[in-house]
């Protein structure tokens, strides 16, 4: 397929329920911290912008729309568009290799499903 001139090909895509998407290793996964409703406010986001955790995750998305959290452990963006479910594709070098991923939050994109 083709967008803006680059050859994309549909790998997958995800649900959000949050209205933001993270992008980061899955090994630091561990290292996560979750957020107990029961015992924290979610007003405390705006304490904790940039942790890696929920609430830091939060805290960035709703003040920057997007921005790095726990030191470089990932990526957060808003969607834009609020929950829903996103393509994403990968432009392929010419080894084979992935070389980008594209999430498609506004549903431009056709997916040719192979």
């Amino acid at each position: 397929m083709k967008f803006d001139d680059l050859e994309l090909k549909h790998v997958g895509g995800f649900s959000v329920d949050s209205g933001q998407v993270m992008i980061g290793d899955p090994c630091y996964l561990d290292e996560w911290q979750d957020w107990n409703r029961d015992k924290e406010p979610f007003e405390n986001h705006v304490n904790k912008a940039g942790e890696y955790g929920y609430l830091g995750a939060c805290g960035i998305t709703l003040k920057d729309n997007f921005g790095m959290i726990g030191t470089g452990r990932a990526v957060v963006s808003t969607t834009g568009y609020g929950d829903g479910y996103y393509s994403v594709f990968a432009e392929m070098d010419e080894n084979g290799r992935v070389a980008k991923l594209i999430i498609d939050f506004e549903n431009e994109i056709e997916a040719d499903d192979e």
